[in-house]
């Protein structure tokens, strides 16, 4: 059971409705979690299981000041879930005890920090000093993770002074060391594997198998409504991402009906 969880979606730009689906699915699959939505209205449709609490607007850079400095005013439990209607949980079953021993789990992503500089299209085995980010938009934090970049004084960096100016590049990336020296405990990378996948890629998730994944979050694959994913590609556009119909397949055996987008002659 999952008393210590919150599973919560911000969503500074609309009503929220749309992370609905997501909430309520990874709600189902975590018995015992609590629903949160942080949004400018609440949804007329909202069900009673998931809380609604007011923020202001929010644009794309400020999503990012706001999940580093203040989400943790919103959490009440020792952790919290992030999900987005592009990122969910598909199989809590799989979720493991041990992930609650680590401060920030999220999938890998085609991005890292090497020395001081992002690289993206980062392809996992390229190097081992590499730095990889991992993917906020379905992320397991810790209330201590959540309160540290106030706690220790670690900033959001303006674009001038980061690569990028994506949360998830700057906690999982720039800041890392910094929050490591500060005892933050983030998940290695074979662990946060198994935990969730954004895009594969060769080597790296050849042996993945996808029965072992607690969610998933990519910008393609949208949940609309239970059980039903918007696929924001065509089949043959989806073809070229290593393993990406492998893993739409998955999703159609466990249950969800796919919605491709019409192939362009």
């Amino acid at each position: 059971m999952h008393e210590r969880l919150t599973i919560v979606s911000v969503y500074g730009h609309s009503d929220g409705a749309c992370a609905i689906p997501a909430l309520l699915t990874s709600l189902g699959q975590l018995p015992g979690s609590r629903g949160l939505l942080l949004s400018l209205r609440r949804p007329t449709n909202l069900p009673d299981s998931i809380v609604w609490r007011a923020i202001q607007p929010l644009n794309y850079l400020q999503y990012s000041v706001f999940v580093m400095h203040c989400l943790y005013s919103f959490i009440d439990t020792d952790f919290c879930l992030v999900v987005q209607d592009d990122g969910w949980v598909i199989n809590g079953g799989n979720f493991l005890e041990a992930y609650y021993e680590y401060d920030y789990i999220g999938a890998p992503c085609h991005a890292a920090i090497i020395g001081d500089q992002l690289v993206q299209g980062f392809g996992w085995t390229q190097t081992p000093t590499a730095t990889v980010i991992q993917n906020g938009g379905l992320s397991l934090r810790s209330r201590r993770f959540l309160e540290a970049p106030n706690r220790h004084g670690f900033a959001y960096l303006p674009e001038t002074r980061a690569p990028l100016f994506n949360e998830d590049i700057q906690l999982t990336g720039t800041l890392r060391p910094a929050l490591e020296a500060a005892g933050i405990r983030f998940a290695p990378l074979e662990i946060a594997r198994n935990f969730a996948i954004e895009y594969l890629g060769p080597g790296f998730h050849d042996s993945l198998e996808f029965s072992r994944l607690v969610g998933h979050h990519a910008r393609s694959r949208r949940l609309i409504a239970p059980y039903h994913v918007d696929v924001g590609l065509s089949q043959s556009q989806a073809a070229t991402i290593y393993r990406e119909i492998e893993f739409l397949e998955h999703l159609s055996a466990i249950g969800y009906r796919l919605n491709f987008r019409p192939t362009v002659a």
